[in-house]
């Protein structure tokens, strides 16, 4: 990796190379002085690596949102013309909203490449993520944002898109390509595709990304080139920073072509958080990482709290659910980890820096070489990193509940090691899955609630706290909640008087068959 210093070439059309100027790498060398773990310098948010080109440009400053701005109908689901979608987003200004709601249609195929949004601020609000699709039949990208500000998708769904580098390009944005921040909100990203030399964000790619009761699922980041050394970041999403929240990251994958004697890199098959974030009451799982982190990776602190990380797979190195690069630390808060599975080190979480907090949280299950849970750094590790040499290293909080653990990690002296008798992943109510808690679970009543959540992972009804005190992990055991009951219609005197008048002529009809 220490010689893979791609550049973006221009793009095929020249208006995107001269948007995206700000966007390029500049093939500079890294800096004199770089911390431990020196392949990862370039990736790093140094001015000389200006991945996503600076946010505060002399004389370029976002406008800030309007109260003037408009709501732009479109109209058909044609590809362009007149009440197009990409009519209406050429002629959209800065905060304006772009709505899809009115559409019968249910889907357009975008047949003419990607739409460039040129405004700081767009929203574009569809009639629900099942009902308007918006799809780049394989052919491109569906969005490239060059805005300072943010782009939000509402109640839509963005669906096949796929970027391909050619050369030593790198592909970035296999569906969305947001210079500044991307806002999904009741919004899905499925099934897009960002392959290259060294490809970043299967589904999207942004400086920010904020989700909320939302889904990133089925994408892509490949790394593709003979006699090179190829990588691959962010199977479903890339993104400096993070805020997510009831939402779910699914199915993604981050591989990579191998080509001896050059060496492959992948990492984050779910989510790659350059600078860390905030994982919110969200589930993340069955994501792919042919390298690190097959959950999640993150190079600067992350929250999690109130989630569920499981069933992801680093094949081939570190890291099962989360991989945090030195000296990155995580605070995990009422949080359950379980069954993921690494390739070397650490199937649930590697860690490798002091400071990290696991508060009321499950971390058991998770496997190292298809190996059962018991060894030495399954469930968390530090070892295995020739770039990042384990060391002694001590997990704060208290109320948890950890499996194995690597020689050199010391977890808080209150920390439960026995089986936690957690249920399959499955919908156990709210808007993202859970692993239920058996009622005979060690953890039932054996936790805390550190950051005073009113509910557990499922929100809504399920409380935090059901009993003696806040049970451990992202599930909180409790007698199911029953649905409210729904009110039977009550019948006006006119709609009485027709059901007795059609039950009349139905009961005659039926005489007179009889009759002949």
């Amino acid at each position: 990796m220490n010689n893979f210093l791609p550049c973006l070439a221009p793009y095929r059309r020249r208006r995107l190379a001269a948007a995206l100027a700000g966007l390029s790498f500049t093939a500079a060398a890294a800096p004199a002085a770089v911390a431990a773990d020196q392949p990862w310098a370039r990736l790093r948010s140094e001015p000389v690596w200006p991945l996503f080109g600076s946010l505060s440009e002399p004389g370029r400053r976002p406008v800030p949102a309007t109260p003037s701005a408009a709501t732009r109908i479109v109209t058909n689901c044609s590809d362009d013309g007149p009440g197009s979608l990409r009519a209406t987003i050429v002629a959209a200004g800065e905060s304006d909203t772009v709505d899809l709601s009115q559409l019968r249609c249910g889907r357009i195929t975008l047949e003419t490449g990607a739409i460039p949004i040129e405004v700081d601020n767009l929203t574009l609000r569809g009639d629900g993520p099942a009902r308007t699709i918006i799809d780049g039949g394989d052919r491109d990208r569906l969005f490239i944002h060059y805005g300072f500000g943010t782009l939000t998708l509402e109640q839509l769904t963005v669906s096949g898109g796929y970027y391909r580098a050619t050369g030593h390009d790198v592909a970035f944005g296999g569906c969305i390509a947001a210079r500044s921040y991307l806002s999904l909100d009741h919004a899905v990203v499925r099934d897009c595709r960002a392959v290259g030399v060294g490809s970043y964000g299967g589904g999207t790619f942004s400086y920010a990304l904020l989700m909320k009761n939302s889904t990133i699922s089925g994408n892509l980041a490949a790394g593709r080139l003979d006699q090179a050394t190829t990588a691959a970041f962010g199977g479903g999403a890339y993104a400096y920073v993070v805020s997510i929240a009831d939402s779910t990251i699914t199915g993604n994958r981050a591989d990579y072509q191998t080509t001896p004697p050059f060496d492959p890199y992948g990492i984050g098959g779910g989510l790659m958080a350059i600078i860390g974030g905030t994982i919110y009451n969200s589930t993340i799982d069955s994501n792919f990482s042919q390298g690190r982190g097959g959950g999640v990776a993150s190079f600067v602190n992350l929250v999690v709290s109130n989630s569920t990380i499981s069933s992801n797979q680093a094949q081939a190195e570190l890291g099962g659910g989360l991989f945090m690069r030195w000296p990155s630390t995580l605070q995990l808060d009422n949080s359950t980890i379980a069954f993921n599975h690494a390739g070397l080190d650490a199937g649930g979480v590697w860690i490798n820096a002091p400071g990290s907090y696991f508060r009321s949280s499950i971390v058991f299950g998770n496997v190292v070489d298809g190996q059962t849970n018991g060894d030495t750094g399954h469930d968390i590790g530090n070892g295995a990193n020739p770039s990042s040499p384990a060391m002694a290293t001590t997990i704060e909080g208290a109320n948890s509940l950890i499996g194995s653990h690597g020689a050199l990690l010391t977890l808080p002296p209150d920390t439960l090691d026995t089986d936690p008798q957690l249920g399959p992943l499955a919908s156990n109510g709210g808007v993202t899955r859970t692993h239920a808690l058996h009622p005979d679970s060690p953890a039932v009543d054996a936790g805390s609630n550190p950051g005073g959540l009113a509910s557990d992972q499922r929100g809504g009804p399920f409380a935090r706290i059901y009993g003696a005190a806040a049970d451990i992990g992202a599930y909180e055991w409790q007698p199911a909640v029953a649905a409210p009951p729904k009110p039977v219609p009550a019948f006006s005197a006119w709609a009485a008087a027709m059901l007795t008048a059609l039950l009349g002529l139905a009961a005659g009809s039926r005489r007179g068959r009889r009759r002949h």
